[in-house]
C-alpha cells in the first residue's frame, strides 16, 4: 500500500470512529442540555408532569401555548363549599379554622391544623427571586382574572388606594415593571362601626377559581398586633405568576396548599380584634423580581367587569382607588405620621 493510501485509510478510520463516537454520544449530551422545568415556563409535551422545589408541576395549554403550571391536587371533603355565604352545619371556631370534628375532636382531617405552628409558610415562597428576566418572568399587566367580589361590600367603611401612605411600606416594581419607592402597594380595608373589633363577622371569598399556594398561621408569626389572623394566598391559572392573598384572616375550615378553590367560596373572616383594625388584600408576583424587590399591583385592575359594577355601586372604582404615580412622587410617605381613614388622599369611603 502506497504512502497516500495508507494516509486515506487513517482518514476515512478517524471518521468512522468519530462519526460512532457522537452517535453514542450525543444523547446524553441532549439530556443534559433539557431545560429544568419552572412554573410558567414554556413545555414541549403536553401532560407531562415534574416536581420542582416540593410543587407539582404539570405541561398543559395556556393560550395556545404549552406552559409548565401549577398541577391541581385532589380535595378529600364531605361537604360542598359556599358561595357567598355563611357555611352550614357545625359551629366553627375562627381562630383553629374548622368546626368540631366527630368524636368532639378539632384536629385536621387533611393534615394541617391552622392553629398549630409549622415553623415557615406553607406553599410558595415569595421572598425567592426568579432565575430569568423580571420582564419575562413577571406578572401579566393586563390579565383579567377576579372574578367574585372577595368582600361582603355592606360590611366595608372604608378602602386605602393604591400607593397610600397607610399602614407600613410596601413598595417594589408595579405590573408594568416600573420601580416606586416609599408607599404603599397594596389595599387596607376598614369595615363598618359595626364590625370593629370582631374576628368572625367580617366575611371574606375566594376571587377567583384556583388553588391555594401558600398559608401562613398565626401561631408561627413573632411579634405584630395581638389575634393578628393567619394569612393565605391563591394561584390562578389565568396568570400563574400571581399570587391574591388575605391577610389578618380566621379560616372558616381547613385549607391545605395545593387543593382547589372556587370562585365565592367563603374562606373565612377577617381578625380584627381591635376597633382600630384594618386587614388587607394583597396581590403581587409569585417571585421577587431579580433585584430582590416585590412586584405589586392592585386588585381592581384585574378585576371582571360584574365585579367593578359591584364596587362601582358603592362609589368605588379603578380610577378613586389609586393615588396617582406623579402626585405620590411629589409627596413621599412618612409612615411614622399615623393614619388617618378619613384622608382623602389615602382613603376612599364607601357608600352604604
Amino acid at each position: 500500500m502506497s504512502h497516500r493510501q495508507l494516509a486515506s485509510s487513517h482518514v476515512a478510520t478517524f471518521f468512522t470512529i468519530s462519526a460512532l463516537t457522537l452517535a453514542s454520544v450525543s444523547p446524553v449530551m441532549a439530556a443534559t442540555k433539557a431545560p429544568t422545568p419552572k412554573l410558567g415556563a414554556t413545555c414541549t409535551k403536553a401532560g407531562a408532569s415534574a416536581t420542582v422545589g416540593g410543587k407539582l408541576l404539570k405541561c398543559d395549554k395556556k393560550s395556545k401555548t404549552l406552559v409548565w403550571l401549577l398541577a391541581p391536587v385532589a380535595k378529600p371533603s364531605n361537604s360542598s363549599p359556599a358561595s357567598n355565604s355563611s357555611t352550614s352545619g357545625a359551629a366553627i371556631d375562627p381562630k383553629k379554622g374548622a368546626g368540631p370534628a366527630p368524636g368532639g375532636a378539632t384536629g385536621s382531617t387533611q393534615g394541617f391544623d391552622p392553629n398549630k405552628s409549622q415553623g415557615a409558610t406553607q406553599g410558595v415562597d415569595p421572598n425567592k427571586s426568579t432565575n430569568g428576566d423580571k420582564k419575562l418572568d413577571g406578572p401579566n399587566p393586563t390579565a383579567i382574572y377576579i372574578t367574585a367580589i372577595p368582600v361582603d361590600l355592606t360590611q366595608i367603611q372604608a378602602i386605602s388606594k393604591y400607593r397610600s401612605c397607610s399602614g407600613h411600606n410596601r413598595d417594589g416594581y408595579t405590573f408594568d415593571q416600573v420601580l416606586e419607592t416609599n408607599r404603599s402597594l397594596k389595599h387596607y380595608l376598614f369595615p363598618t362601626t359595626q364590625f370593629q373589633g370582631t374576628t368572625d363577622k367580617v366575611k371574606l371569598f375566594a376571587p377567583f377559581d384556583g388553588t391555594v399556594s401558600s398559608i401562613s398561621l398565626e401561631s408561627a408569626k413573632v411579634g405584630g398586633r395581638p389575634q393578628s389572623g393567619n394569612g393565605i394566598g391563591f394561584a390562578t391559572p389565568v396568570d400563574p405568576m400571581v399570587e391574591f392573598v388575605f391577610g389578618h384572616v380566621y379560616f372558616s375550615r381547613e385549607f391545605k396548599v395545593g387543593e382547589k378553590i372556587k370562585a365565592g367560596e367563603l374562606i373565612g373572616f377577617a381578625s380584627l380584634a381591635q376597633k382600630e383594625f384594618d386587614f388587607d388584600l394583597d396581590l403581587h408576583g409569585l417571585y421577587r423580581s431579580k433585584d430582590g424587590a416585590e412586584i405589586l399591583d392592585s386588585i381592581f385592575d384585574h378585576m371582571a367587569p360584574k365585579v367593578l359594577e359591584s364596587f362601582a355601586k358603592f362609589g368605588v372604582t379603578p380610577t378613586n382607588t389609586k393615588e396617582s404615580k406623579a402626585s405620590r412622587d411629589a409627596k413621599p410617605c412618612d409612615f411614622n405620621a399615623g393614619d388617618d381613614r378619613s384622608s382623602t388622599t389615602n382613603w376612599i369611603q364607601f357608600k352604604q
